[in-house]
């Protein structure tokens, strides 16, 4: 029988999607007032240049950036960070007028994996509590990332891949400091 022990930590890990500069601040400022420093930030691109899926709800001016935040969080219980994540999306505009103003897509950045939370069930997702599942969305495996069959074509984006390879590194000289 395997031991059971603590909860490992992890380095938050956020996707945003904004239609407008304002939003975005507003979010960044709380997300930075609720779990602190940002330690990386990926580039900002057009989400249109990967998927139509968003045009009808967001319009075509969306934009996406990635954030890994400096702190590591106890996973204990995690996934009541998309259930605060989808309160901000409504606290920032929600679905009051024909598009919503902003998109988080929560998770956590370790040294072997990127995870997503998910309100949406699908096969490849688990249900972690509360209606959220998680999804394992990049391996880290032989030095690089490994994509999987429902990794987003923006996720293996090699702009975005150099962002979460830096990000990596930083999580490796943060554990041996830590140690």
């Amino acid at each position: 029988m395997g031991e059971i022990k603590p909860s490992p930590k992890a380095h938050l890990f956020f996707a945003l999607m904004f239609t407008s500069e304002g939003h975005y601040r507003q979010v960044i400022e709380m997300l930075k007032e609720r779990f602190g420093e940002i330690m990386g930030s990926g580039p900002i691109y057009k989400v249109s240049d990967f998927t139509d899926y968003y045009e009808k709800e967001f319009g075509l001016e969306l934009q996406k950036q990635m954030f890994v935040f400096s702190e590591p969080q106890i996973l204990e219980n995690f996934h009541y960070l998309k259930v605060f994540t989808n309160s901000l999306e409504i606290s920032t505009g929600g679905k009051c007028n024909k598009f919503r103003s902003v998109n988080i897509d929560p998770g956590y950045l370790e040294l072997s994996k990127l995870v997503l939370y998910s309100t949406k069930n699908f096969s490849h997702r688990v249900h972690v509590g509360k209606g959220i599942f998680a999804e394992v969305t990049l391996i880290f495996e032989h030095g690089k990332f490994k994509f999987l069959p429902w990794t987003y074509p923006d996720y293996s984006w090699e702009k975005n891949i150099e962002f979460l390879l830096n990000m990596r590194s930083e999580i490796v000289k943060f554990a041996r400091i830590a140690h």
